[in-house]
C-alpha cells in the first residue's frame, strides 16, 4: 500500500481487516488471502496536506518502521541522471529480477522460526523493552501486547 496516510478512512478500515483477518470483504463478500500473507506499506511522513491520522490499531500490526533518509549526494546525482535522461522506474524490467524463494519455500520457513524455542530471559527482556514504551515521556501512546509477541517472533528470525 503507497502512502497509507492518504488513504481515507474507508480504505484503511479495509487495509486493518486484511491485516487482522487476512480476509478483504468486496461488495459484502469475504475473501480469505492464501498465505503468506504480508502487508507492505509506505507513509510520507513529511506531508500533512490531504494525510489521514492513522489508527493505532492499524500502527499496532505493523512489525517494523524503516525510515529513510536522504540519498547521499553520488546516489542522489545517478537517480536524477537517471530519470531524467528517461530511464524511469516504470521502465524497469522486473522479469530481470530473480525470484529468491517460492510461497511454499517461505511458509516452511515461517514455521520453521515458529518452531524455535525462546528462552524465558529473551520473553521477559522483549516484554520489558514494550512495556518501556508505556512510560517514555516522548513516546505518546506505548506499544500493546502485539509489539511483544512481535518482538519475539522477530528475533527467531
Amino acid at each position: 500500500a503507497d502512502e497509507i496516510n492518504r488513504a481515507p478512512a474507508k480504505t484503511q478500515s479495509a487495509l486493518l481487516e486484511v491485516m487482522q483477518e487476512g480476509q478483504v470483504t468486496i461488495e459484502g463478500k469475504a475473501f480469505t488471502l492464501a498465505p503468506p500473507f504480508m502487508a507492505l506499506a509506505t507513509q510520507n511522513p513529511l506531508e500533512q496536506e490531504g494525510t489521514y491520522p492513522l489508527p493505532e490499531a492499524q500502527l499496532d500490526r505493523f512489525l517494523l518502521k524503516v525510515l529513510i533518509d536522504y540519498p547521499q549526494l553520488e546516489d542522489e546525482k545517478r537517480m536524477v541522471t537517471a530519470i531524467t535522461s528517461g530511464r524511469a522506474a516504470s521502465d524497469f524490467d522486473l522479469s530481470q529480477v530473480p525470484r529468491v524463494l517460492g510461497a511454499g519455500e517461505l511458509l516452511e520457513l515461517q514455521r520453521a522460526t515458529a518452531a524455535i524455542t525462546v528462552d524465558d530471559e529473551v520473553i521477559d527482556y522483549a516484554v520489558r523493552i514494550v512495556a518501556a514504551t508505556r512510560q517514555w515521556p516522548g513516546i505518546a501512546v506505548g506499544a500493546g501486547p502485539r509489539g511483544s509477541i512481535a518482538l519475539v517472533r522477530a528475533s527467531r528470525a
